[in-house]
């Protein structure tokens, strides 16, 4: 069956529940990039950023029969993200490697966006990338995330497993801290209103 390129984002999850692994791979390009740039953040490492984002498409596909639609599919996949992020962290601490058979997603994470792209985003990219790593880390990642990944807030508390009151509380005060850096009016042009929703 050939699956339209304007296929719904509903039809293709459909479709990817019965098994068709083309469906998957449609959605799989879809939240690639944004999944990488979201691990990139987490790991601050572009191959275990890469390795995150494989594991998380690979355990998406397994576990598709799962997917309720209680929440976005983005934010499903952000959950699983996390868990695979923390799973790295323990068995980095714990000196094992964690490897996971491809199955029909081994070629597909070859993400176009590098590192060196993130923070290019504008003259004084280096000036606001120091600001940033600067702020205490609970209000890093949500700018990060909200920012350089351009998760939604619901993503961005599904990554962190925190309530949605939270991040909208760590992005404001991020913000300001920014703000009192003049960086942040000439940083984000959706600051204010339009970066706290979702």
């Amino acid at each position: 069956m050939v699956i339209p390129k304007t296929a719904p984002e509903s039809e293709l999850i459909g479709l990817a529940q019965t098994g068709d692994a083309r469906a998957f791979q449609r959605l799989a390009e879809l939240y690639a990039s944004t999944l990488y740039r979201s691990a990139l953040v987490m790991c601050r490492d572009r191959h275990k950023a890469e390795d995150i984002v494989q594991e998380t498409l690979i355990e998406a596909w397994r576990s598709l029969g799962r997917f309720d639609s209680r929440c976005r599919f983005s934010t499903w996949l952000y959950g699983i993200l996390r868990h695979r992020f923390l799973k790295s962290c323990r068995h980095r601490s714990e000196g094992q490697v964690n490897t996971l058979d491809g199955g029909p997603l081994e070629p597909l994470m070859q993400p176009s966006l590098g590192p060196e792209v993130l923070f290019q985003m504008s003259e004084d990219a280096e000036r606001v990338h120091r600001a940033v790593a600067e702020l205490p880390d609970k209000h890093r990642e949500v700018i990060e995330l909200r920012f350089f990944a351009d998760a939604c807030l619901e993503d961005i508390a599904a990554v962190l497993n925190l309530p949605l009151g939270t991040v909208k509380s760590r992005l404001h005060h991020g913000l300001e801290k920014l703000r009192e850096m003049n960086l942040a009016v000439n940083l984000f042009p959706s600051i204010g209103e339009s970066s706290m929703r979702q």
